[in-house]
């Protein structure tokens, strides 16, 4: 069966691979139409994937109708409404994270999806890459052994990865439109940890729900396969650098500590991504490369004690997990698979980069 879709939102992550893989899964999926604020973009991405459906407002394209899904790429303070509003109209969802930015829609939009039995995906891509499935098949059969869990990651960001003029770009968005689409995510910012200034906007939305959730929701997803109870206790957080370096602490039932970090250096030109577990009698290591590169695999890595040797088996995955993640979509819309990255995983992840960013004052 393939699928009428349409996106929602046309800059990077839906450019640099939502639109081209939902392009190449040709026999799943059928780009019917875009909603994007910029005529410049949307009209140059009309051209290079022959979308008919063009509108400048998400609104237009729901009320238009003759769509079986929506992906959802617009500003995370758009999320919330926007999903709600796709659900409403009898349309399939998924989004990119964050899902949202405050629990309270983080339920809305569970109720929502119960309430009209459509399918809601978040795009936590991570969990879709065979070397996190790697992962989470050879680990041991508890956390009893677990010693310490580490999450860091430096981030060059998207320069280094696309040639100038691959991310159609328009500057003729109405500034009204900008700024009110800032101050509804400043609202809902201040709504979940008591503050929408800049510096708290850019640490909590986008450093802490923006980037270190994809790391956090593959620990989520490690911690659930050990049976270790969910949420963990929050034992730290911080931020600093007007936001752009943040970090959060648990504490695990047996004692062991998980520490993550996401530190933002857009003058290197180098990205590294580890997860790393601990356990007394072996290592599971993940790295990953930029989400940007195609191709270039992500690592897993699981090392244990063989007589006076360590003995290591080394996965390299190269399938992509951002296709994969669509494939899955269409799954779960077609076949009635469970979906693997569903609104309430994306609730505990929000809820624990709260309290983290919380934990910081």
């Amino acid at each position: 069966m393939k699928l009428k879709v349409g996106l929602i939102g046309a800059g990077l992550v839906a450019q640099a691979e939502h639109l081209p893989y939902l392009s190449s899964l040709r026999d799943r999926f059928t780009i019917a139409a875009l909603a994007e604020p910029s005529v410049t973009v949307r009209e140059a991405l009309s051209a290079r994937y022959g979308i008919k459906g063009l509108h400048g407002d998400y609104r237009a394209m729901l009320d238009e109708g003759g769509l079986d899904a929506v992906v959802v790429c617009s500003p995370a303070g758009t999320h919330a409404e926007v999903v709600l509003a796709a659900l409403d109209a009898g349309l399939h969802v998924f989004v990119e994270k964050p899902m949202c930015i405050t629990l309270a829609d983080a339920d809305a939009i569970i109720a929502a999806r119960d309430r009209t039995a459509k399918v809601v995906q978040v795009g936590t891509m991570k969990r879709y890459d065979p070397a996190v499935e790697a992962m989470l098949a050879s680990l041991p059969d508890s956390a009893a052994d677990l010693r310490y869990v580490s999450v860091v990651v430096n981030d060059a960001e998207f320069e280094p990865f696309f040639e100038p003029g691959e991310i159609a770009r328009g500057n003729d968005v109405p500034q009204e439109l900008i700024e009110a689409t800032r101050r509804q995510e400043a609202e809902q910012v201040e709504q979940a940890v008591g503050s929408g200034d800049e510096a708290v906007v850019r640490a909590f939305s986008e450093s802490f729900l923006g980037s270190l959730l994809h790391d956090l929701n593959v620990v989520h997803a490690i911690l659930d396969r050990l049976g270790e109870p969910l949420p963990a206790q929050v034992v730290g957080g911080d931020w600093w650098n007007e936001g752009r370096a943040v970090y959060g602490a648990l504490r695990l039932q047996n004692g062991a500590r998980v520490d993550t970090a996401w530190i933002q250096l857009l003058d290197t030109f180098e990205y590294r991504e580890t997860i790393q577990f601990m356990f007394a009698e072996e290592l599971h290591t993940l790295e990953f490369p930029s989400p940007w590169l195609k191709q270039n695999p992500t690592i897993y890595r699981r090392s244990h004690r063989s007589d006076r040797a360590a003995e290591a088996r080394v996965v390299s995955a190269y399938d992509e997990s951002f296709s994969r993640e669509l494939r899955h979509f269409h799954e779960c819309i077609v076949d009635g698979t469970p979906c693997r990255t569903p609104p309430e995983g994306a609730r505990l992840d929000i809820d624990v980069l709260t309290q983290m960013f919380l934990a910081a004052h």
